[in-house]
């Protein structure tokens, strides 16, 4: 049964990697990539306050959202090699899978919906640093790798798991996990500075 739970973490972190290097860094220097739709997708999305039509289109009328359900059932096929010998890490990884389309897709057609429910993916299109922020569903590894960058824009979440608890149960939570990850959080508090610093300047760094 602990599979479970890993198989979603696991996912977490192909979601951070994925989103970051192959719909960012490679597209960036591969315009002929057919993931370059994505920075297309950022441009739409930055244009209209996050809105993006294109997630209530069929996947066969919208190459974007071809690319990226394709990309989506092609990780779930891929995964399935793992279900004869953990069955239960295979279905956290579908449910990880299956839930960034739900909430992706979700949070472009309702904008308000993003900024309470995932906050680091609003900031992630809509303020200075766009190449920041690569957590969907839950911005675990955003917080393990450094990468997380708090804006004023959203409704940012109050602990590094994203989940509500206690007060006195987060606090703990908080203190523990700048305490396990220094570096990550030294690089996280120094972006955020920088990403208040650039906004209040009308600065954008490009994608």
């Amino acid at each position: 049964m602990i599979g479970f739970p890993v198989g979603i973490f696991v996912a977490n972190g192909m979601e951070w990697y994925f989103h970051k290097v192959w719909l960012h860094e490679f597209p960036s220097k591969n315009r002929n990539s057919p993931f370059f739709t994505h920075i297309a997708h950022h441009k739409r999305a930055r244009l209209n306050d996050f809105h993006d039509e294109g997630y209530a289109e069929s996947m066969f009328k919208n190459s974007e959202m071809y690319n990226e359900k394709s990309a989506l059932i092609g990780l779930t096929v891929a995964s399935t090699v793992f279900l004869p010998v953990a069955p239960f890490f295979t279905a956290g990884l579908y449910y990880g899978i299956w839930n960034y389309w739900k909430v992706h897709a979700k949070s472009h057609l309702d904008p308000e919906y993003a900024k309470k429910r995932i906050p680091w993916h609003y900031d992630h299109h809509m303020t200075s640093n766009q190449n920041a922020n690569w957590c969907v569903t839950k911005p675990w590894f955003d917080y393990i790798m450094g990468t997380r960058v708090l804006t004023d824009v959203s409704d940012t979440e109050t602990n590094p798991l994203a989940i509500k608890m206690p007060l006195w149960l987060e606090k703990r939570v908080n203190r523990t996990a700048r305490r396990l990850l220094p570096k990550a959080f030294a690089k996280i508090d120094k972006n955020t500075q920088t990403d208040q610093f650039n906004l209040s300047q009308g600065i954008e760094v490009a994608l």
